[in-house]
Protein backbone atom coordinates (compact mmCIF):
# COMPACT_ATOMS: atom_id res chain seq x y z
CA UNK A 1 0.00 0.00 0.00
CA UNK A 2 0.96 4.13 -0.66
CA UNK A 3 1.07 6.64 1.84
CA UNK A 4 -2.23 7.59 1.11
CA UNK A 5 -4.10 4.08 1.58
CA UNK A 6 -2.27 3.43 4.40
CA UNK A 7 -3.31 6.87 6.07
CA UNK A 8 -7.10 6.43 5.44
CA UNK A 9 -7.01 3.33 7.14
CA UNK A 10 -5.27 4.69 9.39
CA UNK A 11 -7.79 7.70 9.88
CA UNK A 12 -10.59 5.38 9.90
CA UNK A 13 -8.56 3.13 13.10
CA UNK A 14 -8.04 6.23 14.97
CA UNK A 15 -11.38 7.43 14.72
CA UNK A 16 -13.03 4.29 16.22
CA UNK A 17 -10.34 4.32 18.61
CA UNK A 18 -10.75 7.57 20.45
CA UNK A 19 -13.94 8.36 22.43
CA UNK A 20 -16.52 10.59 21.39
CA UNK A 21 -16.91 13.75 23.27
CA UNK A 22 -14.16 15.80 25.56
CA UNK A 23 -11.06 18.39 24.81
CA UNK A 24 -9.15 15.61 23.34
CA UNK A 25 -11.26 13.51 21.36
CA UNK A 26 -11.36 12.92 17.45
CA UNK A 27 -12.63 16.44 16.21
CA UNK A 28 -9.32 17.67 18.42
CA UNK A 29 -7.42 15.18 16.38
CA UNK A 30 -8.94 16.36 12.88
CA UNK A 31 -8.07 20.29 13.70
CA UNK A 32 -4.64 19.44 14.38
CA UNK A 33 -4.14 17.27 11.35
CA UNK A 34 -5.55 20.53 9.29
CA UNK A 35 -3.46 22.82 11.08
CA UNK A 36 -0.63 20.76 11.10
CA UNK A 37 -0.79 20.00 7.06
CA UNK A 38 -0.98 24.03 6.86
CA UNK A 39 2.23 24.74 8.31
CA UNK A 40 4.16 21.96 7.03
CA UNK A 41 3.09 23.32 3.38
CA UNK A 42 4.23 26.87 4.29
CA UNK A 43 7.26 25.65 6.38
CA UNK A 44 8.58 23.33 3.63
CA UNK A 45 8.11 20.79 6.16
CA UNK A 46 7.72 16.70 5.00
CA UNK A 47 4.45 16.32 4.54
CA UNK A 48 4.23 12.88 5.06
CA UNK A 49 5.86 12.78 8.41
CA UNK A 50 3.44 15.92 9.27
CA UNK A 51 0.71 14.05 8.05
CA UNK A 52 0.92 10.56 10.12
CA UNK A 53 2.36 12.18 13.01
CA UNK A 54 -0.72 14.83 13.81
CA UNK A 55 -3.46 11.47 12.71
CA UNK A 56 -1.95 8.99 15.99
CA UNK A 57 -0.38 11.96 18.11
CA UNK A 58 -3.25 11.40 21.06
CA UNK A 59 -3.70 7.67 20.24
CA UNK A 60 -2.75 6.44 23.94
CA UNK A 61 -4.09 9.96 25.31
CA UNK A 62 -7.48 8.08 26.99
CA UNK A 63 -5.26 5.48 28.77
CA UNK A 64 -3.28 8.35 30.64
CA UNK A 65 -6.61 9.82 31.47
CA UNK A 66 -7.04 6.14 33.13
CA UNK A 67 -4.09 5.52 34.70
CA UNK A 68 -2.65 3.54 32.50
CA UNK A 69 0.56 4.95 30.94
CA UNK A 70 1.80 7.78 32.07
CA UNK A 71 2.40 10.25 29.35
CA UNK A 72 0.44 9.71 26.41
CA UNK A 73 3.11 11.34 24.20
CA UNK A 74 5.37 8.29 25.07
CA UNK A 75 3.19 5.99 24.55
CA UNK A 76 1.27 7.16 21.72
CA UNK A 77 4.81 7.28 19.72
CA UNK A 78 5.86 3.65 20.52
CA UNK A 79 2.44 2.79 19.42
CA UNK A 80 2.54 4.97 15.83
CA UNK A 81 5.83 3.53 15.62
CA UNK A 82 4.47 -0.53 15.64
CA UNK A 83 1.51 0.77 14.08
CA UNK A 84 3.40 2.10 10.61
CA UNK A 85 5.95 -0.81 10.89
CA UNK A 86 2.94 -3.05 10.67
CA UNK A 87 1.99 -1.79 7.51
CA UNK A 88 5.28 -1.56 6.00
CA UNK A 89 6.47 1.24 6.33
CA UNK A 90 10.28 2.29 6.89
CA UNK A 91 12.18 1.63 10.35
CA UNK A 92 13.74 5.52 9.62
CA UNK A 93 9.49 6.79 8.31
CA UNK A 94 8.25 5.57 11.71
CA UNK A 95 11.37 6.53 13.88
CA UNK A 96 10.79 10.11 12.20
CA UNK A 97 6.82 10.20 13.17
CA UNK A 98 7.29 8.46 16.40
CA UNK A 99 9.69 11.65 17.12
CA UNK A 100 7.74 14.33 16.34
CA UNK A 101 4.54 12.48 18.48
CA UNK A 102 7.16 11.92 21.87
CA UNK A 103 7.88 15.63 21.59
CA UNK A 104 4.97 17.71 20.88
CA UNK A 105 2.99 17.95 24.64
CA UNK A 106 3.01 20.93 26.41
CA UNK A 107 4.21 19.96 30.02
CA UNK A 108 6.30 17.95 28.43
CA UNK A 109 10.40 18.97 28.93
CA UNK A 110 12.02 17.57 25.57
CA UNK A 111 11.71 20.17 22.85
CA UNK A 112 11.11 19.24 19.29
CA UNK A 113 14.05 19.59 17.19
CA UNK A 114 12.87 18.34 13.68
CA UNK A 115 11.30 20.96 11.69
CA UNK A 116 8.63 17.96 11.67
CA UNK A 117 8.74 17.92 15.26
CA UNK A 118 8.10 21.38 15.87
CA UNK A 119 5.10 21.84 13.20
CA UNK A 120 3.18 19.21 14.95
CA UNK A 121 4.06 21.03 18.60
CA UNK A 122 2.27 24.27 17.27
CA UNK A 123 -0.50 22.38 15.29
CA UNK A 124 -1.62 21.03 19.07
CA UNK A 125 -1.03 24.03 20.64
CA UNK A 126 -2.46 26.01 18.57
CA UNK A 127 -6.21 24.16 18.99
CA UNK A 128 -5.45 25.10 22.58
CA UNK A 129 -5.65 28.72 21.22
CA UNK A 130 -8.51 31.04 20.25
CA UNK A 131 -11.79 30.53 20.12
CA UNK A 132 -11.37 26.54 20.18
CA UNK A 133 -9.04 26.99 23.18
CA UNK A 134 -11.80 28.36 24.75
CA UNK A 135 -14.68 26.51 24.02
CA UNK A 136 -12.06 23.31 24.61
CA UNK A 137 -11.53 25.45 28.25
CA UNK A 138 -15.43 25.26 28.86
CA UNK A 139 -15.45 21.96 27.62
CA UNK A 140 -13.33 20.53 30.29
CA UNK A 141 -14.27 22.73 32.83
CA UNK A 142 -17.86 21.89 32.40
CA UNK A 143 -17.25 17.82 32.51
CA UNK A 144 -15.43 18.61 36.35
CA UNK A 145 -18.59 20.96 37.49
CA UNK A 146 -15.98 24.28 36.89
CA UNK A 147 -17.51 27.74 37.36
CA UNK A 148 -17.90 30.42 35.08
CA UNK A 149 -16.11 32.62 36.57
CA UNK A 150 -13.64 32.96 39.84
CA UNK A 151 -12.54 36.29 41.30
CA UNK A 152 -8.67 35.77 41.48
CA UNK A 153 -6.95 32.89 39.43
CA UNK A 154 -5.70 29.99 41.35
CA UNK A 155 -1.80 29.44 41.21
CA UNK A 156 -2.05 26.30 39.83
CA UNK A 157 -3.89 24.37 36.69
CA UNK A 158 -6.68 21.92 37.62
CA UNK A 159 -6.32 18.59 37.26
CA UNK A 160 -9.15 16.06 38.24
CA UNK A 161 -9.32 15.16 41.69
CA UNK A 162 -8.78 18.62 42.84
CA UNK A 163 -12.28 20.73 44.28
CA UNK A 164 -13.74 22.31 41.02
CA UNK A 165 -15.87 24.85 42.48
CA UNK A 166 -12.81 26.93 43.10
CA UNK A 167 -11.51 27.24 39.86
CA UNK A 168 -13.28 28.41 36.25
CA UNK A 169 -11.18 28.18 32.65
CA UNK A 170 -10.17 31.92 33.67
CA UNK A 171 -6.94 29.83 35.58
CA UNK A 172 -6.71 27.59 32.67
CA UNK A 173 -6.65 30.94 30.37
CA UNK A 174 -3.86 32.76 32.90
CA UNK A 175 -1.77 29.71 33.52
CA UNK A 176 -1.61 27.90 30.19
CA UNK A 177 -3.55 29.58 27.34
CA UNK A 178 -2.29 32.88 27.47
CA UNK A 179 1.26 31.32 27.12
CA UNK A 180 1.01 29.39 24.07
CA UNK A 181 1.77 32.12 21.85
CA UNK A 182 5.31 32.10 23.02
CA UNK A 183 5.95 28.47 22.91
CA UNK A 184 5.39 28.50 18.88
CA UNK A 185 8.45 27.20 17.18
CA UNK A 186 7.62 28.05 13.20
CA UNK A 187 7.03 31.75 11.84
CA UNK A 188 3.48 30.60 10.39
CA UNK A 189 2.56 29.17 14.52
CA UNK A 190 3.62 32.22 15.80
CA UNK A 191 1.25 34.02 13.51
CA UNK A 192 -1.44 32.24 14.06
CA UNK A 193 -1.08 32.37 17.84
CA UNK A 194 -0.46 35.64 18.28
CA UNK A 195 -4.41 36.83 16.22
CA UNK A 196 -5.85 33.64 18.30
CA UNK A 197 -4.53 35.18 21.91
CA UNK A 198 -5.40 38.83 20.70
CA UNK A 199 -8.87 37.33 20.87
CA UNK A 200 -8.54 35.26 23.95
CA UNK A 201 -7.58 38.32 26.12
CA UNK A 202 -10.30 40.29 24.32
CA UNK A 203 -13.01 37.32 25.42
CA UNK A 204 -11.89 37.26 28.53
CA UNK A 205 -11.79 40.82 29.48
CA UNK A 206 -15.46 41.32 28.44
CA UNK A 207 -16.87 38.18 30.39
CA UNK A 208 -15.47 39.97 33.30
CA UNK A 209 -16.93 42.79 32.63
CA UNK A 210 -20.13 41.16 31.95
CA UNK A 211 -19.83 39.15 34.97
CA UNK A 212 -19.19 41.81 37.42
CA UNK A 213 -22.16 43.78 35.95
CA UNK A 214 -19.70 46.46 33.98
CA UNK A 215 -20.80 46.38 30.63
Amino acid sequence: MGFDEIFQELYEYVRREMEAGGAHAFDHVERVLKLAVRLALEEGADLEVVRFAALLHDIERAREDKGEVDCHAVASAERARQLLLERGLSEEFARRVAECIRSHRFRKNEEPKSLEAKVLSDADKLDATGAVGIARAYLFGGRYGQRLWEEEPKKERFYPGMNAEEYSPRTEYELKLSKLKDRMFTASGRRIAERRSRFMKLFFEELEREVKGED
